[in-house]
């Protein structure tokens, strides 16, 4: 009853105040701490700011954490290499490149260089690249497994497979029927295990709470502040990556 009291004392002398005054006002009710409400801002929508990762708006925040993991892994990205879709990643941080193929499922792209599934077996060549690049791609495969044993079987012994996958991202509004899957960081450890047999395998994952917030309401890279991409929360990975090596 006193308690039920002193809560009811509470709320009359909160009427008593303005809203603005109320708003700054912090409780203690049976331990529990009652703060002043969220100023929410632009943010208070059921819309995002951007349908396209904020790229309408300057880069995607997750381009931020795949640039500093390909430019992590540069010392790789050369000799004879293998890229999907386009040779974005390999000319941006690569060096000493002898050749580099462009992979892609879809026949209308002038860059590729390989037209094939990887959900299909044994599509590309055996042991020939030192280097593949794989950025935002396994999670439009349907079986996942034989496109990472493709890609696995395609690199050299001591050479290195660079992947990149999403965890905290929303659908793709322009593959809505192939975007399937989401990657935490033991989820694709586990899966390049499945697929990969006798690999080395070094996962990382990228990203915090205000980062992930402000992807999924596609707020672009410009609109941060640099230090924001500097936290890493293991709770929040946005981006998940790995390094897989094949032995020597």
């Amino acid at each position: 009853m006193r308690a039920r009291r002193k809560v009811e004392d509470v709320s009359h002398e909160l009427l008593r105040l303005s809203k603005k005054q109320a708003k700054k006002i912090l409780l203690w009710r049976r331990g529990r701490r009652i703060i002043a409400p969220v100023r929410w801002g632009s943010l208070r929508r059921t819309r995002p700011l951007s349908v396209r990762w904020g790229s309408d708006r300057g880069t995607a925040i997750d381009r931020v954490y795949i640039n500093r993991f390909f430019e992590r892994h540069s010392n790789y990205i050369q000799g004879v290499l293998l890229e999907v879709q386009g040779p974005v990643y390999s000319e941006r941080y690569g060096s000493n490149i002898t050749k580099t193929e462009i992979l892609d499922i879809d026949p209308r792209n002038m860059l590729a260089t390989i037209v094939a599934d990887l959900n299909d077996r044994d599509v590309l060549p055996k042991e020939m690249f030192d280097c593949v690049v794989v950025p935002q791609t396994i999670q439009y495969l349907t079986d996942q497994v034989t496109g990472l044993k493709n890609l696995y079987d395609s690199i050299k012994p001591g050479g290195v497979l660079l992947v990149t996958a999403p965890f905290i991202q929303k659908i793709d509004h322009n593959g809505e029927d192939a975007d399937r899957m989401r990657f935490s960081p033991l989820a694709l450890k586990e899966l390049i295990e499945t697929s990969c047999d006798g690999a080395e395998i070094e996962v990382e994952s990228f990203g915090n709470v205000l980062t992930s917030i402000a992807f999924l309401m596609g707020i672009s890279a410009e609109e941060m502040r640099p230090q924001d991409f500097d936290v890493f929360d293991p709770a929040y990975p946005m981006l998940v990556t790995a390094r897989v090596r094949r032995p020597s």
